[in-house]
């Protein structure tokens, strides 16, 4: 099973419009501060399930929770995905049955069932305003 580095996300929309959409995603319950966070944003189903991210972005782990944005994003139909690489050894690591052993979640909170979430679960919109979202961490 090969799990794609993101997290789940509560969608709530600002009402207040801005010129340049701003997708701005908040990680919840990391565990300590060793690390970096890899996060990457989809634009569209074939894009996410071909892992081919629109924006990603890495950043240094930060016990608690910490805020991760992406600015000037065409509006449209989105999906994150993200995973705390703890040992700073640039991948995901797994066990013997290939789950994960790092912190990880999408967009939406969407649930790891056998696999990851499908586009559906984690997708939400960017429209003419700002875009936030809430994720905690699966350890």
């Amino acid at each position: 099973m090969n799990i794609l580095k993101l997290s789940a996300l509560t969608l709530s929309l600002l009402s207040v419009p801005v010129s340049a959409q701003t997708v701005q995603f908040d990680i919840q319950n990391i565990k300590h501060d060793e690390g970096k966070v890899y996060v990457q944003l989809f634009k569209g189903e074939e894009d996410f399930n071909n892992n081919i991210p629109y924006n990603a972005t890495i950043v240094k782990a930060r016990k608690g929770s910490m805020t991760v944005s992406f600015s000037d994003i065409e509006p449209g139909d989105y999906a994150i995905r993200y995973f705390h690489d703890e040992n700073n050894n640039g991948a995901m690591d797994t066990n013997l049955f290939g789950l994960p052993v790092e912190g990880f979640g999408f967009s939406n909170n969407a649930k790891v069932n056998f696999g990851p979430p499908s586009y559906q679960q984690a997708a939400f919109k960017v429209a003419q305003q700002t875009v936030k979202n809430n994720s905690t961490v699966n350890y």
